[in-house]
């Protein structure tokens, strides 16, 4: 594996995953599971986590270690309680992971490949963004116990026995990580490698020469997983599997748990199929695949083999399933880009040697039919011009590809411009030519061609992207609590919750900040005015059908008198600021800058 290389991916692709981890409000689920981290940290129960929003009912729905691995540096005081602490440990899960895919590509054929896969990874919004590498979610650490124990697994393969006893501890130790991270969702890990190795005859014989190193690789993954399920079968007995396994898998897949889950069986392939947009890249994720399986089967290729089901057997059993999500999917997008990698990687190994074959013979032509011109090609200086042309040119196309058009302008005259790499690449192949350097050139024309192909205005929106800030829950919860103290120091109003059902997760996250809660679950207008025109002044939150039935029925001609307070919609809530608080409202926020 290249350490340049690596290093390039970990600068590029790594390192930005942790830019303006805090630029973003919690989404749904992050607010689930980052209401039970907080509740694990206040009242000491890490074998219990609670489910929001209930401060007593644990959640059952997924074993406990991402809230561990969450909560223990908090607890530690090594990283702060906020959006960045709470999603730290999901960007290194995908910092390791993109490190495994680039050495899973390096293996495969070389860091070519690895570094087109890392990248087409990185520009997948999806990925980053929704339920992804980013957010206080499962994904990340299943991204990674797949990407981790497929290359351990490949690594065990293709290593001397004294090593390969490691190799598949460390595949067993993900498998385990996996599994009590996001329970069932971690099987077509074994799957994908059992039946890889059993395909090609090399590593069928290794499996049977392993066994005893494999069943204790097996015997180190059940010693992780099975402590907590046990503690949890003792507490809880049977409802454990009834929620985790009868609920959230086999209802999940095979009935109806969400309706707004169920998809056709061809979600997975139109939704990526719509995600990879990115130029061409869109044709090459077919045409990739299509390459590998070409290969592995011809080959009886180990490594191949695994790629290519671990692209396509999991996303072909879950797309048979009623209900589904994209981040479902999230595990199985590196082999896809891998293979689009591979065809990136034989393009640069096999191109170069038939462009230079192609040149040699025009420059064979042009010796011949103008052999004065040849002579003239040779001289020191010709050959110094040629060679700086070359350089230029060369330049002209890395600016183009990373910023756009090249411009020399003098006033309001252009004396050059150059944008693309089609002019550039034409003058390095003219001076080439010129200079016979065609050996020198092929690889440059091709990297150059292949470097403007990749999805740069892509990298670049989304490290735009990763500095986007937005959020209004957090600021409006700030600014509440603050004034609330201020308003009241020594007994502050808290909060009047006016509702009768649950509040979306981000909400009841976002404003359990503010306390007391005043929890009104029947319709109670005049309790309402009495915080909002009477002078007590307490901010609200009403669910927003009471509140507009509040303002058309018993509260309107209270209204009609003191104004209506200023109001935030906050999904299906009104957030009523009345007296102070009114300079929490985003009109107030607006009037101050």
């Amino acid at each position: 594996m290249s350490r340049r290389g690596l290093a390039l991916v970990l600068v590029l692709f790594c390192l930005p995953l942790f830019v303006g981890l805090r630029s973003l409000d919690l989404e749904t689920d992050e607010a689930i599971y980052s209401f039970a981290v907080e509740r694990m940290l206040a009242d000491g129960e890490w074998l219990q986590p609670k489910s929001s929003p209930s401060d007593t009912v644990v959640f059952l729905e997924k074993p406990p270690l991402k809230f561990w691995i969450v909560a223990a540096p908090i607890k530690l005081g090594l990283l702060p309680n906020d959006e960045f602490g709470l999603r730290f440990w999901d960007a290194v899960a995908g910092l390791v992971a993109f490190a495994y895919v680039f050495a899973i590509g390096s293996r495969l054929a070389g860091p070519v490949c690895g570094a087109v896969a890392v990248l087409l990874l990185f520009v997948h919004g999806p990925l980053l963004f929704e339920h992804g590498l980013r957010t206080n979610n499962m994904e990340g650490m299943l991204l990674l116990a797949y990407c981790g124990g497929v290359f351990h697994f490949l690594e065990w393969g293709g290593v001397r026995e004294v090593r390969r006893a490691r190799h598949a501890a460390a595949a067993a130790v993900y498998f385990a990580v996996g599994f009590l991270t996001k329970f069932v969702a971690i099987v077509f890990l074994p799957m994908v490698l059992g039946l890889g190795a059993l395909l090609v005859p090399a590593t069928r014989l290794r499996l049977w020469h392993d066994r005893a190193t494999l069943v204790k690789a097996g015997g180190l993954a059940l010693a992780i997983i099975l402590p907590w399920f046990i503690y949890a079968q003792v507490m809880f007995g049977w409802e454990v599997m009834h929620i985790m396994l009868g609920e959230h898998v086999l209802t999940r897949f095979g009935g109806v748990l969400v309706p707004d889950h169920v998809q056709p069986w061809s979600y997975y392939v139109t939704r990526l199929w719509e995600s990879v947009t990115w130029g061409q890249v869109q044709w090459f994720v077919p045409a990739g695949l299509v390459v590998l399986a070409v290969q592995a089967v011809r080959r009886r290729w180990f490594e191949g083999l695994v790629i290519l089901l671990w692209a396509v057997l999991p996303l072909a059993l879950i797309s048979l399933g009623t209900s589904k999500l994209y981040h479902y999917a999230y595990p199985f997008l590196p082999p896809i880009m891998l293979a689009v990698g591979y065809m990136a990687a034989l393009i640069m190994m096999l191109a170069p040697v038939v462009l230079r074959r192609l040149l040699e013979a025009v420059e064979d032509l042009l010796a011949r039919g103008w052999p004065a011109v040849a002579a003239l090609a040779r001289r020191p200086a010709v050959q110094r011009v040629a060679s700086a042309l070359i350089v230029f040119a060369a330049g002209l196309a890395v600016w183009a590809l990373f910023f756009g058009q090249a411009r020399l302008q003098i006033g309001a005259t252009t004396l050059f411009k150059s944008g693309g790499v089609v002019r550039p690449i034409a003058l390095i192949l003219i001076a080439g030519l010129i200079a016979r350097r065609s050996g020198r050139i092929a690889p440059l024309t091709i990297a150059l061609a292949l470097s403007w192909w990749l999805p740069v205005d892509a990298y670049r929106a989304t490290i735009t992207r990763l500095t986007e800030a937005r959020h209004p829950l957090r600021d409006l919860s700030d600014c509440v609590n603050r004034l609330d103290y201020l308003h009241s120091p020594q007994a502050p109003a808290g909060l009047l919750v006016d509702t009768d059902s649950s509040m979306w997760h981000p909400i009841t996250f976002y404003f359990r900040r503010i306390q007391p809660w005043d929890y009104q679950p029947t319709a109670s207008p005049e309790r309402l005015a009495r915080t909002l025109v009477d002078g007590s002044f307490q901010p609200s939150l009403v669910q927003e059908r009471r509140y507009q039935d509040y303002l058309t029925g018993p509260l309107r001609e209270r209204f009609a008198q003191t104004g209506t307070p200023p109001m935030v919609g906050l999904f299906e809530y009104a957030l009523v600021l009345p007296g102070p608080f009114a300079a929490c409202s985003p009109e107030a926020a607006l009037r101050e800058r």
